[in-house]
């Protein structure tokens, strides 16, 4: 059986992009210096390459990255700008459908952590059941210094890499797991 990974590692080049590029946040950079590592021997290797990809670029070029995500139930959700990953991602935890005091809160975090940081608050949604965790690790982050922040802030895009390259690429993902792969059949 031929599965998404085998497809990505045998797709010409722009189609291997077009298939990595959904994994990390409106971040091409990222993928097109990890394309040309295939064949990857795994899903886990893949995510790998990415997340360490992003960790030794410079700081600027990070804090870049950072800038790109949208934030939870931000401007872009509102406006429909979010890539579908992080569509999904959000609705999930019903942050495009809260209630108003929770959406004034939520306002409110990502107002505060902006100005602190300097870029929208990063979480891996699906490490949260509910919203009462999310605000509660929302709160601890804000209190974080600086320098801890970015690492953090590092592993979460670690792990939401991880997570999308798993229900993409990993065991049980189908061969439609991408639009891209359809066309490779």
């Amino acid at each position: 059986m031929t599965t998404p990974l085998d497809i990505l590692n045998a797709a010409p080049r722009d189609t291997a992009v077009a298939m990595m590029e959904p994994l990390v946040e409106c971040s091409p950079w990222v993928v097109d210096r990890v394309v040309d590592a295939r064949p990857f021997a795994s899903a886990e290797a893949l995510s790998a390459a990415l997340a360490e990809t992003i960790a030794s670029a410079d700081a600027e070029r990070q804090r870049a990255l950072f800038s790109v995500h949208p934030e939870l139930a931000g401007r872009e959700a509102a406006e429909g700008r979010m890539t579908e990953a992080s569509t999904g991602e959000q609705h999930r935890l019903g942050l495009l459908a809260l209630l108003p005091a929770d959406a004034r809160r939520l306002a409110d975090l990502n107002r505060r952590y902006r100005a602190r940081f300097g870029h929208p608050f990063i979480v891996a949604l699906h490490r949260f059941d509910d919203l009462p965790s999310l605000f509660a690790a929302f709160e601890q982050r804000l209190a974080a210094a600086p320098a801890e922040e970015h690492a953090a802030t590092l592993a979460e895009i670690a792990s939401v890499i991880r997570a999308r390259t798993a229900r993409a690429f990993g065991p049980g993902s189908g061969v439609q797991a991408h639009p891209a792969a359809a066309t490779l059949e």
